[in-house]
């Protein structure tokens, strides 16, 4: 099977001929089918100078739009775009950091932050001011074994497309995100790296002295079981959509709801 039968295939069996679908989830189709008849998709995309989506766009008769801070939509010429889904209200679980003591502890920077106990806030050294205390650079291969480190502890069938997004991509950090979410695990992602992250800042003030402050952490929020759902409904499949169990409840309540309006 050739790549662009291969992409046009795994487009149809996802609809994607009526509405675009998410490039991870196209990507993560396409590696399921090209197991089956010998064609190693993500070998293919790692011996090629160009990403995924740029190989899938040039097939004839494949549209890409690209959404800005997310992932491309991939379709067949005349598929309309998915409803837009509105931002989660989601915020930190519990253990989680506030904003500048995560980034210090995640980003991968060439200058070193730095905390200012004065203002207990984290920032680059260049742009610090008074007493700092300096934190131990992040390199991109401790964050790479973050997420490997969680890719182990997954069931071994849902590893795979996590560790060649690690191992196969240039940018493994990107490719990583996008296989998190079309594996369906992001919460749990999130999670881990919440407590691998809260481990690290805790180890570091220790060796540094440095008394954590509570406003480091931050507080749970809660996702409402409505908003998960209106995230995730972009990601199904039409099949996987009607397969949904509703209550006839539920059914009664929007009957009733209508009738009134």
């Amino acid at each position: 099977m050739e790549w662009s039968d291969l992409v046009g295939a795994a487009l149809r069996e996802l609809d994607a001929d009526e509405k675009m679908v998410p490039g991870a989830m196209l990507r993560q189709r396409m590696e399921v089918m090209g197991a089956k008849c010998g064609f190693d998709v993500g070998g293919y995309v790692a011996d090629s100078p160009d990403p995924f989506a740029q190989l899938v766009g040039r097939v004839e008769g494949v549209e890409i739009k690209r959404r800005p801070g997310s992932d491309v939509l991939v379709g067949l010429a005349g598929a309309s775009d998915p409803e837009p889904v509105r931002r989660s209200t989601y915020r930190a679980r519990p253990g989680a950091l506030r904003k500048d003591v995560f980034q210090a502890f995640t980003r991968v920077e060439a200058v070193p932050f730095v905390y200012m106990p004065d203002a207990d806030r984290f920032a680059l050294e260049d742009r610090s001011e008074g007493t700092v205390v300096e934190v131990e650079r992040i390199s991109l291969k401790t964050l790479i074994d973050d997420r490997r480190t969680f890719v182990n502890s997954l069931p071994e069938e849902s590893q795979k497309p996590l560790l060649d997004a690690l191992e196969r991509s240039t940018k493994p950090l990107e490719t990583f995100r996008e296989a998190v979410a079309a594996q369906g695990v992001v919460g749990q992602w999130a999670s881990r790296q919440a407590e691998i992250v809260r481990d690290r800042v805790l180890s570091w003030a220790r060796k540094h002295d440095v008394a954590p402050r509570g406003a480091w952490f931050q507080q749970r929020r809660e996702v409402s079981a409505h908003r998960t759902l209106e995230r995730l409904l972009p990601y199904l499949t039409p099949d996987e959509i009607r397969a949904f169990s509703v209550p006839f409840r539920a059914i009664e309540a929007l009957l009733s709801d209508e009738k009134f309006r």
